[in-house]
């Protein structure tokens, strides 16, 4: 295809398109926009819930090691005894670790 039948193509696709009023410009954009939030909103979703996941992993990791060097070392077992009898304060929580805290 040659260049003037390229440029000729393009100006008739140009002028078979209906030019958009202002008010037709701004409710599509418009429109867009609602596109967009919605996007930004589940991507934020995602990166919570990631996160969430993320940070749960880490405290199993954590609790694991924090147990298994308390089964280790008697001294260390009782500072994490006394940690958790002062900073666990539900009773639901406590009926959990009850083993844990004497």
């Amino acid at each position: 295809m040659s260049e003037e039948s390229k440029n000729q193509s393009a100006a008739e696709a140009k002028a078979a398109r209906p030019r958009l009023t202002k008010a037709e410009r701004l409710e599509a954009l418009k429109k867009r926009q609602d596109q967009l939030k919605a996007q930004i909103a589940l991507l934020e979703t995602e990166n919570k819930t990631a996160e969430r996941k993320r940070d749960a992993r880490r405290k199993i990791i954590v609790g694991g090691a924090v147990l298994a060097h308390a089964e280790l070392h008697p001294a260390f077992a009782a500072e994490l005894r006394a940690a958790l009898q002062a900073a666990v304060t539900r009773d639901k929580d406590k009926n959990v670790i009850r083993d844990l805290i004497g």
